[in-house]
């Protein structure tokens, strides 16, 4: 079996980590109380930001934090209803097209991505694509902003491809990958096919230097 794996923000869709959780919160929250959540978060983007350029592992880990105490069927159901509203229309045309070619060829699709799975599970559906995804700690229904399990980001994303393939028995040599950020180099580097998607600097480099297909998608 040939599959096609596709990070999700900033590759499929013209998304980040952190924008699903702001429209949740921007729907939930009376205006003041969302304008003060929001005046904290951006007061948090420099650290992230930092964060991000030393680890994105710990980046992400700090950022799910801010779902600590957040009604976990309370988000799931909102992400859902609300799917055809915002995640659907931020998918890249190009990417769709790359999809319907992939479905074309029978190739399996799947979603890899460090982002939580309660915000990614509606675009899979929609796609008919398997989904590889973060996982966060629930407590009395509630989210303790911890993830579960591996990180799925670099070599964490690369592992969790490679053990998904296994069990699938997917032929890697002979499959595709799509990411955009150079924490997606170890799952491109496993598939006989990576494309550099929409790259920052270091992909961009390092595709350039071993010879990587670069795609810009809008």
């Amino acid at each position: 079996m040939v599959a096609a794996f596709f990070d999700v923000d900033g590759t499929l869709t013209a998304t980040n980590v952190l924008m699903p959780l702001n429209w949740f919160m921007k729907s939930h929250l009376p205006r003041w109380r969302y304008c003060a959540w929001f005046l904290k978060l951006v007061l948090w983007l420099p650290v992230y930001f930092v964060v991000d350029k030393i680890d994105r592992r710990i980046f992400v880990q700090i950022f799910f934090r801010q779902y600590s105490g957040i009604d976990a069927e309370k988000v799931r159901k909102w992400h859902k209803e609300e799917f055809e509203r915002t995640l659907k229309n931020l998918v890249f045309a190009q990417a769709m097209e790359q999809i319907q070619w992939h479905k074309g060829q029978n190739h399996l699709v799947v979603l890899v991505t460090g982002g939580a799975n309660f915000i990614v599970e509606p675009l899979a559906n929609w796609l008919c694509a398997d989904l590889i995804a973060a996982k966060l700690e629930e407590v009395d229904g509630k989210f303790t902003g911890k993830l579960i399990g591996e990180i799925l980001i670099g070599e964490g994303k690369a592992k969790a491809l490679k053990d998904y393939a296994s069990k699938k028995r997917i032929d890697l040599k002979n499959s595709y990958a799509y990411g955009d950020s150079i924490s997606d180099a170890p799952m491109l580097s496993l598939v006989g096919h990576p494309v550099a998607v929409n790259p920052d600097r270091r992909l961009r480099k390092l595709a350039a230097e071993v010879g990587w297909e670069v795609v810009l998608w809008r």
